[in-house]
This record gives C-alpha cells, sequence and structure tokens, in this order.
C-alpha cells in the first residue's frame, strides 16, 4: 500500500512538525476539508466538507472504508492518539477526541466520544449521545443520552442497515473523487 501526498493543497491537507498527512490513494477527502500532521487516512475513507482531523498533537488513524462527515471534529491529545478503525461512520458534527473507535461502529449526528474511551466494535453510538472518557462501551452496543449508556445490543437489522449506508457512502466518496480529478485536468 503506498500512501499518497500527492495534491496536498487541493485535497485539503496540511503538513505540521514536519509530518504531512498520509492519505490512501483510494480515499477521498474533500478540498474543504482540514487534515493536519501526523495523519493516515486509508482506502476507501471518505472526508467530507469542514471536517477536521487534526494530527499536530499525537497521531490519527483512519481505518478502511471509513466516512468523517461534514463538520466532525478528530483530535488527539498530547499522551492519547485516536484509531478509528474499519467501516465507521462518523456522523455530522460528531467529535472524537483521544479515543478507540473499533470496526463497523457509527457515531450519530452531533454525538461526541471523549478522551481514554473504547468503543467496541459493531456498536452505535446514537444522535447527540456523549460517550465520558475512559468509558468501556462493550461490542454491539446501542449507547445512547447524556452521559451515554448502554440501553441495548445492536440488532442484526440494525446492523444491515448502517451497513448499507455506510456501502453507499463509499460509493459516493468514489464518484466524488472522480469529479474533483475531472475537474483538476479541465483547468
Amino acid at each position: 500500500m503506498r500512501l499518497s501526498t500527492v495534491g496536498a493543497r487541493a485535497m485539503g491537507l496540511y503538513r505540521f512538525d514536519g509530518k504531512m498527512p498520509k492519505i490512501h490513494p483510494g480515499a477521498y477527502v474533500s478540498p474543504r476539508a482540514a487534515v493536519i500532521g501526523d495523519v493516515e487516512i486509508g482506502d476507501g475513507a471518505s472526508v467530507w466538507e469542514f471536517a477536521v482531523i487534526r494530527g499536530d498533537m499525537n497521531k490519527i488513524r483512519v481505518g478502511k472504508n471509513t466516512s468523517i462527515q461534514d463538520n466532525c471534529t478528530v483530535h488527539a491529545t498530547f499522551t492519547e492518539p485516536t484509531t478509528i478503525g474499519n467501516l465507521v461512520t462518523a456522523g455530522h458534527n460528531s467529535v472524537i477526541h483521544a479515543c478507540e473507535i473499533g470496526d463497523n461502529v457509527v457515531v450519530g449526528i452531533g454525538a461526541i466520544v471523549l478522551n481514554g474511551a473504547k468503543v467496541g466494535s459493531g456498536s452505535v453510538i446514537g444522535a447527540g449521545a456523549v460517550v465520558t472518557e475512559n468509558t468501556l462501551v462493550p461490542e454491539n452496543s446501542l449507547v445512547l443520552g447524556i452521559p451515554g449508556k448502554v440501553v441495548k445490543e445492536v440488532s442484526a437489522d440494525m446492523h444491515e442497515t448502517f451497513t448499507t449506508n455506510a456501502e453507499l457512502y463509499i460509493e459516493l466518496g468514489r464518484k466524488h473523487k472522480e469529479e474533483l480529478e475531472r475537474s483538476k485536468k479541465s483547468k
């Protein structure tokens, strides 16, 4: 796997402290997003309008086929990196801060996951929920509320719905990337 830094300005990528984000060639980063410093983004991932992934204090890793949607903020602390697994949907206006998100997780619209939290694979953090510092969310948990509490296990139907939605975002990211490439060539 060769990660690309070509076209950095066109993709909203910024060097910090000698570290340039590494974006897999199969990923899409909106030119209106900001990806800064020690960040790696995997194949098929997408970073949407006005999202900020700021790896200036520590490393941030975003897995394959993960969608970081509009206005999402991803950051770390000096002592805690941020890791986001594969096939994760980080909903619009969500905040993911110095924590670990497993594979196949949905972080709902406006949800917040704070320092030291670990969200198990297959979980759903409901819209507007707040996962407080150092919380351990078991696999396949539905978390709702402020502070976030596990209310039930995620059903097979919910998994199927969220996987379908994630797959649609993978395809949408490909289309946006193709359109961006076409517009660059026509200039």
